[in-house]
């Protein structure tokens, strides 16, 4: 009988790891307990999506950290799956945000529900931690190959704004810092250099081995598709990363209808998907 191998990365058994090898990435979560108050950031990721990454690149107890946290998916996830985690958001909009789902919601169960629900002794508290600030300059205050896993939805590169909803609301709410804002570079060759200065303080927390993970859309933008997901990859790929593959992720719950574009004149996407890119410091 052959011994067990030991599991170096993560806590899964074996038909689970395998499940998660599957390039094609559909779930289909509905809106959580928090989603009225998260959804006004306009573009978080749920909760449960950032659990099931979390659980397989990291363990039990280990440091996860995401430079662009947003209204904290991320964070909400590791809290799902035991695991420490910090954020950092330049808008303190969304900070507030986290700060006041910590306040109102507890873990029972491994689900998020309403502080006030929990007629139980088996709650669990929101411990991640979320800092204010340009992520490039917190990200210095990490000691060298400490973190266990970056984990993260950085803007889609340059001024980044989501259709249907009003300026103001897309990431620069409140906002003081607007030009520290990836989402606000001037072009796409910026938002580049800008990602390539994050990715080299990655690699310096990184602890040997561990995984890079970015959620990436692509773009379609004057006519002409941008293979974003691809672009960042070969960026960090410059940093010193190694591309190990890349998971096509849907959410059928939240996903948008489809539009007409262009019909009877010629092909335009609905991009309904987003690229789940996978790098490791090797």
């Amino acid at each position: 009988m052959l011994a067990r191998r030991e599991n170096r990365l993560n806590d899964l058994d074996g038909s689970q790891w395998l499940y998660w090898t599957d390039t094609l990435y559909i779930t289909n979560f509905p809106p959580d307990a928090t989603h009225p108050l998260r959804q006004r950031h306009g573009a978080m990721k749920p909760p449960e999506l950032m659990a099931e990454i979390i659980r397989f690149f990291t363990k039990k107890g280990e440091l996860v950290l995401d430079p662009f946290a947003g209204v904290g998916g991320t964070l909400i996830g590791a809290d799902l799956t035991e695991r420490e985690a910090l954020g950092f958001e330049l808008n303190r909009c969304w900070v507030q945000i986290f700060e006041e789902i910590k306040s109102k919601y507890v873990i029972v169960n491994n689900k998020i529900v309403p502080r006030e629900n929990a007629m139980t002794e088996e709650v669990r508290l929101l411990r991640s931690r979320m800092e204010e600030g340009d992520c490039l300059e917190l990200i210095k205050g990490i000691g060298d190959e400490t973190v266990d896993a970056v984990i993260t939805d950085p803007p889609y590169g340059c001024q980044h704004y989501l259709s249907g909803f009003k300026k103001e609301t897309n990431f620069n709410m409140f906002n003081p810092a607007q030009e520290k804002d990836f989402g606000n570079a001037a072009s796409f060759e910026m938002y580049f250099c800008l990602m390539a200065d994050l990715g080299r303080e990655v690699w310096r927390v990184l602890k040997p081995g561990k995984y890079f993970i970015l959620l990436i859309g692509d773009r379609y933008r004057n006519g002409e598709y941008i293979p974003l997901g691809f672009r960042v990859a070969e960026t960090m790929r410059e940093v010193g990363f190694r591309l190990k593959g890349v998971k096509i992720w849907c959410n059928q719950a939240t996903r948008r209808p489809l539009r007409p574009y262009a019909v009877y004149q010629c092909f335009v996407p609905n991009i309904s998907h987003q690229n789940i890119l996978i790098l490791r410091k090797e």
